[in-house]
């Protein structure tokens, strides 16, 4: 709408409620009470006051839309140079530092870039990446697209311990009671727990050559160097044991659910069971046991194709076959999902064993962002003219509710 209009419903919101206030203040100014018509006048303003705000809010809600959707497409459609000038991944920050600008040209004895940090909003550690199209040579092995820390929230922490109060025990005894009767009470106990942040970090050697090569640079951190972080981190979230230098990961942890796929199998009801029957078991007993909603499942690759392979009695696939959408459906390929369940398959999941679980029951905190660093000052890197580019992240994993989890094993059988 145009802007004549949000000024009108903002005079007219303004006029309805100093219409009011000044039936209020005369009220108060003679030291009566309110007459039912008085009463009556004011509530009428009143609501005339909030439909005219309605509009007005959304009038602003379409105008910051549409704001943001120029801005998108003005984005989109800078000039190569414009964009360029922001860092769009980890790789890209890198390259553009000046620490790693300053060491072209010249290079004699032992020297290091210093650590670059890379953050958040220009990390890949959050986000898929993607991969590098078909270039002649050695091809890239190429790494799952979404990871564990994309199911997680994400947070930020100055200190080298997180205090966590996680939830053991919830007793619901709500229940309808009569008229000045005693409460039912429920439940909730609590432990207190420090989660320590811990280093995940890897090195990779190039040439001097190679150094120098801003592009291959870009691509060889975002695609190798940031991707090695990423798989590590998968494993840690999962699996991590908290004991030395690994974070504690979910699945090892007190008070996560746990069940055989042949007793969820049982548990689910189902007439001929199957792995995606397993599966809602373990969400219902979630939502019985931890009263959360799950919102995320993690599969090791074999495990998954078992269950992405599931077919009709006519040999439809469930989940879309090779060439066709949803089951049913025509269109594009069907996505990682199970129950409405986003899928993050990784080879870092333990084979024969899926993860489901309400990820919003935990939390990743980060201590500052990952950062990448040069040198050769590495064994006989100076000797050989070779560099080494070292990527490293902290972090450490809360869970408030262990219950909201659910580990199926034995997916073998």
């Amino acid at each position: 709408m145009s802007q004549s209009a949000k000024d009108y419903f903002k005079s007219e919101m303004e006029r309805a409620i100093s219409e009011a206030q000044t039936i209020t203040e005369t009220v108060e100014s003679e030291l009566r009470t309110v007459t039912p018509e008085e009463k009556a006048k004011v509530e009428g303003l009143i609501e005339q006051a909030q439909g005219f705000k309605a509009r007005l809010v959304a009038i602003e809600d379409n105008e910051a839309l549409r704001k943001g959707v120029q801005d998108i497409s003005d984005q989109f459609n800078r000039p190569v140079e414009e964009a360029e000038q922001e860092p769009t991944s980890m790789g890209d920050a890198f390259t553009k530092s000046e620490a790693y600008r300053s060491k072209f040209g010249s290079r004699s004895g032992t020297w290091s870039t210093g650590a670059v940090e890379v953050k958040a909003n220009v990390t890949t550690v959050l986000s898929p990446i993607v991969q590098p199209g078909a270039v002649q040579g050695p091809f890239p092995i190429l790494f799952e697209a979404r990871h564990v820390a994309d199911l997680f929230p994400s947070g930020s922490t100055d200190s080298n311990v997180v205090p966590v109060v996680r939830e053991t025990t919830a007793t619901n005894a709500a229940d309808g009671v009569a008229e000045a009767a005693s409460k039912p009470e429920s439940t909730l106990v609590f432990t207190q727990a420090n989660e320590p942040v811990k280093k995940i970090a890897t090195f990779i050697p190039v040439s001097d050559e190679f150094f120098e090569d801003v592009s291959g640079m870009r691509s060889y951190i975002d695609n190798r160097l940031g991707q090695f972080v990423l798989d590590a981190e998968d494993g840690q979230l999962l699996t991590g044991a908290g004991a030395g230098n690994n974070v504690q990961g979910v699945q090892t942890r007190v008070g996560v659910q746990t069940g055989t796929l042949a007793a969820l199998k049982t548990a689910s009801g189902a007439a001929t069971p199957t792995e995606a029957d397993a599966v809602y078991a373990a969400i219902t007993a979630i939502r019985v046991n931890a009263f959360c909603e799950p919102n995320g499942a993690v599969f090791h690759p074999t495990n998954w194709m078992k269950v992405r392979l599931l077919k009709d009695t006519a040999l439809q696939y469930f989940g879309g076959g090779p060439f066709t959408g949803a089951y049913g459906n025509g269109g594009g390929m069907a996505a990682n999902n199970l129950w409405g369940l986003p899928v993050v398959v990784t080879s870092r999941e333990t084979l024969h064993t899926a993860l489901v679980g309400d990820f919003t029951q935990g939390m990743i905190f980060r201590k500052g962002g990952l950062t990448v660093e040069a040198t050769n000052s590495h064994a006989s890197f100076f000797q050989t003219n070779l560099i080494a580019i070292r990527a490293e992240e902290r972090l450490a994993l809360a869970i408030w509710r262990p219950a909201a989890f659910h580990l199926i094993t034995a997916l073998n059988v």
